[in-house]
């Protein structure tokens, strides 16, 4: 019985249910029931010594643990912060890690120098940020806000970073101490890589190979081109440091000095300073934790078992900060290693008997590979698909043609990086072949994202119900008694055509007579797609959401079966009108982009519009003057805006008509724009309005409302936000009019379905 792997996985399953489910005043005195529960256990255990009452108890005490763990976790830290929440006070703090420079802000993550010692994420969005290296003492003014809480609302992603103070810098001062840790050493090691990582590769793969070898993806989430093929190749488990990183580098260790215990020994002490210079991501701590347990292992005579690691690895995670279980990051990989642990061994096996291949076959690494990655998307294929609403079924494929040349591009890149800190001609000489590898990689990743629906979104019941009926046909190949082939063959072949036919028939219920316009939940933004035939339009693409509005918009056409784009029309170029344009470029061919001819430069859009589209062959085209373009059945007229005013003044408003159906959005224009429209132009009674500047009361005025007499109005909104949108007065006067009204907030996407006349 593994007694460990045991007490840890209840202890684990306890910090979930307190996380996810538990109202917290219940939590400690549960916790309180566990411990006589399991004492009375114990002693019936020691009379009967029966297997089952001990491992009752075991789970028994594993869950006090976890509960008192998170009650007393949860006081200790949000608790604690919660008396700075909202307020603007001064502290002196502990800078963590070098700033991170965004083109608007500057981030710095520090801890207090007294007690508690809480993590703090500050945010600097004025002024010159003096020059900052990991270690400094310095005195802030700041405001403050609990880092579990986003406008209201629940908000995980600060606390599972062991983060629970976020504030906006208003003054900051270096005192001209320092305090080294070995976080802040590890820290400055990390910058001194990165930069030198920089001097000895170029460009692209200099990004790609921080992100490779040290989990930096600050850069590689700001080169867009290289991030979508990542993603959408399923690739982006290389860049995420995890077990594959931690034992390449145990691999160096022990090709260079030999697996001794001395080697062992130094091996881990070398993989906990690389986890911290990696940032200690929950994926990263895991390797860490079960390398370690694996290289001491042998030095202690004992066996090492994957179920019994991984589960003392989670629970230590999560003993460390209850509230890591919400991390992406931390699901993910030991959902991934779960199936690599459990599946991986046995379907490799299958496989091999399944072609007739010995153990000892050439061909056993390409068929263990395949192996080992059905065998991560059978555990994470359901988090891809909760987290991410995607899934990346030619993960397989990419592994197959990829995995080989990570782990020499990952040693060789270590290898330049340490000789150009000694030599830096060196380094560059020895980066060459690491290079090469990282180009290839980069190639394959781009490869893949050419085939069709390299990237599956899950939205749809039918999308669902196809995964949910792989796990079936995988259980009935498993459980049947047929030869290794069948069992192999068959769920996979099942799985595939039933995947050929789920996506021609999600793809068709957009393809018959009714046409669909749809304003997607994208946050505090506005992205409106129009489906009619094989004609496809989007109106607007930009966002506030943690998913950029361009990716929302590309899972939405490709669960709609559109491979394509033929024309998206900018209102004007604000943030949450536009910022999803680049990635929705990258991801979904467009054929034609038109702007305002005088669109505002002032917020960078427009240069950066403008070259990815050039990249990618898009037509941009500028509205001077009123068009009608026809697309089949679907009709669209563009209203120029005027010359002068702002920028919101100067928004294009769109009518699209599909038979005796019309509908009208106006960007963020003001109700003076509104009142010329009405003035200027014949409108017809309108079936849809997609509310002006997301329910302000700077737009959707009565006359206007009353010319069109719209019947449903949607307001493309984001929940909470800053703006105080919908505006009362505009929602009363939808009503007063008559308009049914959608929220994109409180209703998710709005679909409106179209029958031709």
């Amino acid at each position: 019985m593994r007694k460990l792997a045991i007490a840890c996985a209840s202890a684990a399953a306890a910090i979930f249910l307190s996380f996810y489910l538990l109202p917290r005043n219940v939590i400690l005195p549960l916790a309180g029931l566990c411990v006589p529960a399991g004492v009375i256990l114990l002693r019936r255990g020691k009379r009967t010594r029966r297997v089952g009452v001990q491992a009752a108890f075991l789970v028994l005490l594993g869950a006090a643990l976890g509960l008192a763990s998170y009650a007393l976790h949860w006081n200790a830290t949000i608790g604690r912060a919660a008396d700075w929440g909202e307020t603007e006070q001064s502290m002196s703090v502990c800078l963590l890690e070098s700033p991170e420079v965004f083109e608007r802000y500057t981030r710095l993550l520090v801890q207090r120098t007294e007690a508690p010692k809480l993590d703090v994420m500050l945010y600097a969005y004025d002024g010159e940020i003096p020059e900052l290296r990991p270690g400094d003492v310095l005195e802030v003014t700041a405001r403050f806000r609990r880092a579990d809480l986003r406008r209201g609302e629940k908000n995980n992603n600060y606390i599972s970073k062991n983060i629970y103070l976020t504030g906006t810098l208003r003054e900051l001062e270096k005192t001209g101490q320092r305090r080294v840790t070995l976080r802040t050493v590890a820290a400055s090691c990390s910058k001194r890589i990165a930069d030198r990582v920089e001097t000895v590769f170029s460009d692209r793969v200099a990004v790609f190979m921080k992100a490779l070898m040290l989990g930096e993806k600050t850069d590689f989430y700001r080169d867009l081109p290289l991030y979508a093929r990542m993603r959408g190749a399923g690739f982006m488990h290389i860049v995420a440091v995890s077990g594959m990183h931690v034992a390449f580098l145990v691999g160096m260790i022990q090709l260079l000095f030999g697996a001794r215990p001395m080697s062992s020994v130094a091996g881990i002490l070398l993989v906990g300073f690389f986890v911290l210079m990696t940032g200690a991501s929950p994926s990263a701590v895991r390797a860490g934790i079960m390398i370690s347990i694996q290289l001491l292992a042998p030095i202690f005579r004992r066996e090492n078992d994957g179920p019994t690691s991984l589960m003392a690895a989670l629970a230590l995670i999560l003993l460390a900060n209850p509230f890591s279980c919400a991390s992406i990051s931390l699901q993910m990989s030991f959902s991934a290693m779960a199936g690599m642990v459990l599946l991986a061994g046995p379907l490799t096996r299958s496989m091999l008997a399944a072609f007739g291949l010995s153990e000892r076959s050439f061909l056993r690494v390409p068929v263990a590979t395949v192996a080992a990655s059905l065998a991560v998307l059978a555990f994470s294929a359901p988090l891809s698909a909760l987290h991410f609403g995607t899934l990346a079924v030619y993960s397989p494929l990419v592994n197959l043609l990829g995995l080989w040349a990570v782990s020499a591009c990952f040693c060789l890149g270590w290898f330049s990086c340490l000789a150009g800190l000694i030599l830096l001609p060196l380094g560059r000489i020895l980066a060459v072949p690491a290079a090469l590898l990282a180009r290839y990689l980069i190639y394959i990743a781009g490869l893949i994202c050419r085939l069709p629906h390299h990237l599956i979104s899950m939205a749809g019941a039918e999308r669902k119900l196809w995964l949910l009926l792989c796990y079936v046909l995988a259980l009935l190949g498993w459980r049947t008694r047929a030869s290794h082939r069948f069992r192999v063959l068959m769920p996979v072949s099942l799985a595939v055509l039933s995947l050929v036919l789920c996506l021609r028939a999600s793809g068709l219920r957009y393809q018959r007579a009714d046409a669909v316009a749809a304003a997607l939940d994208v946050g505090q933004g506005e992205c409106v797609c129009v489906l009619s035939g094989d004609a496809t339009l989007m109106l607007d693409c930009g966002g506030s959401n943690l998913e950029n509005a361009g990716e929302t918009a590309a899972n939405y056409l490709e669960a709609a079966g559109r491979g394509r784009l033929d024309l998206l029309v900018l209102s004007h170029l604000h943030d949450d009108h536009c910022n999803g344009v680049e990635m929705l470029l990258e991801l979904v061919p467009v054929g034609e982009i038109i702007l305002s001819p005088d669109a505002d430069m002032e917020e960078g859009r427009l240069a950066a519009i403008e070259t990815a589209a050039e990249r990618h062959g898009t037509k941009v085209t500028r509205l001077n003057e009123d068009a009608d373009l026809a697309f089949g059945v679907l009709q669209l007229k563009l209203f120029a805006p005027p010359p002068d005013g702002s920028e919101n003044e100067r928004c294009i408003i769109s009518l699209a008509s599909i038979g005796d159906f019309d509908m009208l959005m106006t960007g963020d224009s003001l109700k003076q724009a509104e009142l010329d429209l009405i003035e200027n132009h014949y409108l017809p009674d309108t079936e849809l309005l997609i509310v002006g500047h997301h329910g302000s009361r700077t737009s959707t005025d009565d006359l206007f409302l009353e010319t069109i007499r719209a019947e449903d109005a949607v307001i493309s909104v984001g929940s909470n936000n800053s703006y105080g949108h919908p505006n009362r007065e505009v929602l009363a006067r939808l009503q007063a009019h008559g308009c049914n009204i959608w929220r994109t907030d409180r209703n998710g996407t709005v679909e409106i379905r179209v029958k031709h006349a």
